[in-house]
This record gives C-alpha cells, sequence and structure tokens, in this order.
C-alpha cells in the first residue's frame, strides 16, 4: 500500500488550471536571475502564495504544489497575505475564488488597498461554486432556488473598492486565462509592480460547460442518432517521447499512459478529454515550440458507426442464487471522483429501500474532485435497529471497486480503514489502470497484478471477479462513464446483492438521468452477461510475433513506398534468424529496421543490424545478450532522430491511418470521408 498515493486533479477544461499552468512557468522564470535582470531588479523574487477551500485547494498538491503554500479556511488566504505583508519583504499572490470573494474575500481585498500592501490577488471567476455542487454565486443571474435575479459584477466591486483613479488605485484587469500569453504578460506585470493588484480570471467551470455541451451533442445524437460532427485531441505514440512534459504542465486527468513497442506513450482518454486543447500548448525545449504529437482531430459522419452491442445477445439472462443474510448485511463502494460511486450508492440504497431493509449509508467526497478518492458504506437491516453508517472493521460483504487501488485501500489494516476479510467479503472489482498524478508525473507507479493479488489474498477468493470494465464500457458503449453499471450488473449476477432484479431496475430508473438510463440499463446487463461468459468481451488480440510484425510492415512498404523497399527490408530483418535472442528482441530488431529505413534508407538500416551483430558477436548467452538487447532496442532511437522531415513521415504514416481509423471508429465504407480522421492546425 505504500504506492496508494492518491491525489486529486483538476478537472479536465478547468480554468483554475489555466492559471496554474501559467503561473507554475511564471514561478520558473521568476526564481531565474536573468530574467530578473531583464526586468529592471538584481535578485531573484521569492513568492508567496496563499489559499484556501475550493476547487484550487488542488493547487496544493502537484503538479502544482509550488503555487499554494498555506491552505486554510474560506476567505483567510487573502486573510493570511493581508496579515503577514507588513513584516515580511516578498511578493505575494492571494488566489481566491468567485464563491469566495463574495462570502468573504473583499474584506481582504479592502484591507489591502486601504493599507497599501504589496499583494496580487487572482480571483478565479468560473460562475459557479464547483467544489460543493454547483451552487449559484452572487455573479450569476438566478439566485439559489433558480430564480431570476441580477448578476453582482465583481469587476464593479473591487473598482468600487480600489478608490477613484488618479488616487493611487489598484492595477485591475479582467480577462480569459485561456489566452495564455496575454494572461502571462498580464499576471507578470501585476506580480512586478508594486501595491495592490487584482486580475480576475474569467473562464466558466470546465463541468458545466461540457454539461451543456454534452446535452447538446444528446440533442443531436437523438435527433440523427449520431454525430455529424466530432472535434478531438490525439496523441500520436511513435512521435511522443514520453518526456512528460505534458502531465507535469497540467496534471490533466484527461491525460493518461499506454504501452506501445516502442514504449509507454501519453495518449488521451477518450472518456476523459474534453479536448480544450490545453495540452497543446504546453512549451518543450528551448520553449518556442509545441509538442509535435499533439493534433486536433476532426471527425465527420454520415451516418451512425457501427455499435458492438447491437449484435451481442443479452436476453434470457439467467436468475443468479439468491444472496441472503441473517442480521446485518454491508457494501463498501471504493471509487475516485468522476466515477459515479454516489451514484450506485443511492442505487443500492432505494433499491434496498424498496425492498424492505432498514438503510443507513454514507458518503466521503472530501477532495473528491477529479481523481480524489471517494467511498461509500451501505447497510441493510431486516428489523429497525440502529446500526452504524460505517462497516465494522473486516465486515464488509461486498467490495464493489471501481477503482482498483481504492479497493485495496479497504484492506489496510491500519486504524478503522480495513472494511474486507477472508471470512466475510466478496470483491468485484474493475482492474483498469487509472492513473494517478503521481504516476502520469513518473513519481510513482503501481502493478494492478499485484494489487489483485492482494484483493484475492484478503477476501474470499473463490468468489472474486475482476476485468478491465472501463476498456469494455467505451469499446461497446462509447465512453467509461457506463462502467460502474456494468460492475453492478456483474455483482448481481454473481450473487453478491440481497436485492431483487426488479428493485435494482426501479432504483436506477429513479437516480439516472433519462437520457442516460437506457445506456446504463444496458451497461447493466452487459456485467450480467460478463459474470457468466467473461471471454465474450475480451479484446480481439493477435500476439505480436516477429514474423508478424515483419509481414505487416513489409506489407505496408510494398503499398506506400513500393516492392524494391519491402524486398529490402525483408532481407534485413532476415538477419535476426541467426541470433540468440527472446521473441520480444526479435520484434524490437525488426521494429529498428523498419523505423531506420523509414528514416535513411536500405543501406542506413544496414549500419543498424551490422552493429546489433557486432555487439551480438561480443555478448554472451551467460548474460542473457543483454547488452545486445539494449543495442537492439535503444539503438534506432539514437539513430531516427526526429527531426522535422521524420516527424511529418510519422504524422502521415499508414501506421497511423489504420490506428486512428480503428480508434474513432471510421469506416470509408460507411460513408465516413477519408479526412474523417486528418491533422488540423493545432492550437
Amino acid at each position: 500500500l505504500s504506492t496508494s498515493v492518491r491525489t486529486p486533479s483538476f478537472c479536465p477544461g478547468c480554468p483554475h488550471r489555466d492559471s496554474a499552468s501559467v503561473l507554475n512557468k511564471l514561478v520558473d522564470d521568476f526564481m531565474d536571475a536573468d530574467h530578473m535582470k531583464q526586468k529592471h531588479r538584481t535578485d531573484p523574487v521569492d513568492l508567496v502564495f496563499h489559499g484556501d477551500i475550493g476547487c484550487y485547494s488542488l493547487l496544493k498538491y502537484e503538479p502544482f504544489e509550488r503555487l499554494m503554500h498555506n491552505l486554510s479556511g474560506m476567505g483567510l488566504g487573502g486573510g493570511t497575505g493581508a496579515g503577514i505583508d507588513p513584516f515580511i519583504q516578498n511578493k505575494q499572490l492571494v488566489f481566491m475564488g468567485d464563491s469566495t470573494f463574495f462570502h468573504s474575500g473583499m474584506t481582504a481585498i479592502s484591507d489591502s488597498i486601504k493599507h497599501g500592501q504589496d499583494i496580487t490577488y487572482v480571483i478565479l471567476d468560473n460562475k459557479t461554486t464547483a467544489m460543493t455542487g454547483h451552487q449559484p454565486t452572487p455573479g450569476v443571474d438566478v439566485d439559489i432556488l433558480g430564480n431570476p435575479t441580477f448578476a453582482q459584477d465583481i469587476e464593479q466591486v473591487v473598482r468600487g473598492l480600489a478608490g477613484p483613479e488618479g488616487s493611487g488605485s489598484a492595477l485591475i484587469a479582467r480577462m480569459n486565462p485561456a489566452d495564455r500569453q496575454t494572461y502571462q504578460e498580464t499576471m507578470e506585470a501585476a506580480l512586478l509592480k508594486d501595491g495592490v493588484k487584482i486580475i480576475i480570471a474569467d473562464k466558466e467551470c470546465g463541468i458545466t460547460f461540457n454539461r451543456r455541451k454534452r446535452a447538446e451533442q444528446n440533442r443531436v445524437i437523438k435527433e440523427k442518432g449520431f454525430l455529424p460532427e466530432e472535434h478531438l485531441i490525439n496523441v500520436t505514440p511513435e512521435v511522443c517521447e514520453y518526456c512528460l512534459e505534458c502531465t507535469r504542465a497540467t496534471g490533466c486527468s484527461g491525460l493518461t499512459v499506454e504501452d506501445s513497442l516502442h514504449g509507454p506513450k501519453i495518449t488521451t482518454d477518450l472518456s476523459l478529454c474534453v479536448a480544450d486543447g490545453a495540452c497543446t500548448r504546453v512549451e518543450v525545449g528551448n520553449g518556442d515550440k509545441t509538442c509535435p504529437s499533439f493534433e486536433q482531430v476532426e471527425i465527420s459522419r454520415v451516418q451512425a458507426p457501427e455499435v458492438q452491442t447491437e449484435s451481442m445477445d443479452l436476453s434470457d439472462l439467467p436468475e443468479p442464487a439468491s444472496r441472503d443474510f441473517d442480521t446485518a448485511w454491508y457494501a463498501y463502494i471504493a471509487g475516485v471522483g468522476g466515477m459515479g460511486i454516489n451514484t450506485i450508492s443511492a442505487i443500492l440504497s432505494v433499491a434496498g429501500a424498496r425492498q424492505g431493509y432498514t438503510v443507513r449509508f454514507t458518503n466521503k467526497k472530501g477532495l473528491a474532485i477529479r481523481n480524489g478518492s471517494v467511498y461509500s458504506h451501505v447497510s441493510f437491516t431486516k428489523d429497525d435497529r440502529v446500526i452504524s453508517q460505517l462497516t465494522p472493521y473486516g465486515h464488509v460483504d461486498l467490495l464493489l471497486g471501481l477503482e482498483l487501488l481504492e479497493a485495496v485501500r479497504g484492506l489496510n489494516p491500519d486504524g478503522t480503514g480495513r472494511v474486507a476479510s477472508p471470512e466475510h467479503t466478496t470483491a468485484v472489482v474493475e482492474t483498469g489502470k487509472r492513473h494517478t498524478i503521481l504516476t502520469l508525473t513518473g513519481k510513482d507507479d503501481f502493478d494492478t497484478g499485484d494489487l489483485e493479488a492482494l484483493l484475492k489474498r484478503y477476501t474470499q477468493a473463490d468468489r472474486y471477479f475482476g476485468m478491465d470494465l472501463g476498456e469494455i464500457s467505451e469499446r461497446f458503449l462509447g465512453n467509461k462513464i457506463y462502467a460502474n453499471s456494468i460492475l453492478l450488473g456483474a455483482a448481481y449476477q454473481r450473487g453478491a446483492l440481497p436485492l431483487t432484479l426488479e428493485n435494482i431496475r426501479w432504483a436506477m430508473k429513479h437516480n439516472i438521468k433519462p437520457a442516460e438510463l437506457d445506456a446504463n440499463l444496458k451497461a447493466f446487463d452487459m456485467g450480467r452477461k460478463a459474470a457468466l461468459d467473461p471471454d465474450a468481451f475480451l479484446k480481439p488480440y493477435a500476439p505480436t510475433t516477429c514474423a508478424a510484425l515483419m509481414a505487416e510492415k513489409a506489407d505496408i512498404l510494398d503499398m506506400t513506398r513500393g516492392k524494391q523497399l519491402a524486398a529490402a527490408y525483408r532481407e534485413l530483418t532476415a538477419g535476426a534468424e541467426g541470433l540468440d535472442l527472446d521473441e520480444a528482441a526479435k520484434v524490437q530488431f525488426a521494429l529498428g529496421v523498419y523505423d531506420l529505413i523509414q528514416w535513411g534508407g536500405p543501406d542506413y538500416a544496414r549500419t543498424y543490424v551490422d552493429l546489433v551483430k557486432q555487439v551480438y558477436h561480443r555478448d554472451s548467452s551467460d548474460f542473457c545478450y543483454e547488452a545486445t538487447g539494449a543495442a537492439v532496442r535503444f539503438l534506432p532511437r539514437a539513430m531516427a532522430y526526429k527531426d522535422e522531415i521524420y516527424v511529418a513521415n510519422l504524422l502521415t504514416s499508414e501506421e497511423k491511418r489504420r490506428r486512428d481509423y480503428e480508434r474513432y471508429n471510421i469506416d470509408p465504407d460507411r460513408g465516413d470521408p477519408r479526412r474523417s480522421a486528418r491533422r488540423a492546425a493545432r492550437t
């Protein structure tokens, strides 16, 4: 459990993340003495950051942990900055949400202005109280009940506090933080200027924006049966160098890691990415270029893509053996923010109440913004006895794990955190790897196989069920969001729920939005099917062998570059047959030859083959040919360096076209234009 550190992250599209990315870069600049000399100062400027409760509390954590030195109560970030200003020489910056401004933050700003302090206030105006459920703020034109009213304007308020122009009034600026260049220049000027400065970062909350966007997409889908146009962000793995600059600069949970023959690569999570383009604006190298592996993809369709579940028989699923209990039944649902843990808790609770049980439940949220830990406890009794809303130590009957790392946390023997035991607990878990911020930024890692072994060891191993249900949900239903209903269906079919099918379906209808109900009911039946026949959902997979890779690459060369080059590739890769290497090393050898033919032609690739053979003949089986394996894998990376010409080739390769068509379900035979998955101008 030592690696089970889960830091929450900003939601994709979050405006606070835009501010954080700009300020993170500014911190580097302000600590650069040469940069400061250009700004007519002789010493680096030490910045002190303050903040308080809200979505922007995540600035206390990686990868933006430098941007909040103290985290206190609502409105106290400004109070802390104002309070210590007379006693320090440092520049200070205070983050403040719009709800906090109206709650108590304007008091600190008033105090700073009145006393001529040197503080920069960044008011994050996202037009909602996002952390506690998107309640309206005084800055919008409806009240808490949704009745129309007038919007109080933050800018007018602070201008009133600042006093008349010409009387030493504060610098006040309002702008969209997504306009990175302007925002950075304004922020830098504000920090260098003495006195009170107020920057209003004006951008709608990513969640409310994308809810409206999804509602419009659902309307189009209902009308036409499909989306005629989609805009997505794609990453070309062959171009990605896995430098992790994008994850360290944005901390975006819309990015994830995938394995490829060239090693681990960053990619976009199709279920989480909102295509706001923040990852494409990360500066790399000397700071004057963005990463070329990112691209905007435009998908056009004339009819709905094929759906795999249409050909799957989900009818006549047999009823499982009924599950019963004597005195009390306990369930523990574990996952992270954005997975629908509380929805599953509500479904179980409502279904249990309808079945006649006395129900107790509690939901833990805390910093449950995207990727933060979330768990729920649900208990049933057959009488009116009062029991704890928390599961007693080691007494949970069902451990429902929507995220593997959080499910394992229920095994922790320290303190009162342990709910599972080998005597009582059936574990039904989603085994797909959901990366933490620390694993995305390369500072930590965990192995899902090890976590599954722990679950089997400390629960009833013969009743264990685990599958990568997120991948199944995305492949069959288009989004990982339905994985929770798949998991619920699997738990029901395994006989782990003391509930009838009728009551579960009734509870789902009363806890899921009508627009999403049909997909969730289908997902529930898919979970039942997966519990009965896991092989029905296995992703078609052809083992990568050297022979298969050689045939594929030779075919591509024949089609794109001509038969002569394809023949040269076959001749060069045949050299692997005389090397006593394992299959994985031979695959890498064939891949290296192909990459180098693409980069510099057959003569250049032959240089690689000759060098590998030289290393091999000086290597030894006593050392498992480790030196040869290293040369096979890493030498092509040094020889096929990614200049503009080679990158352009990788971005327009046949492999990329095939992969993109498969990933985005593009089928020209069904009328999809062949330009559907094309490279667009990067933002």
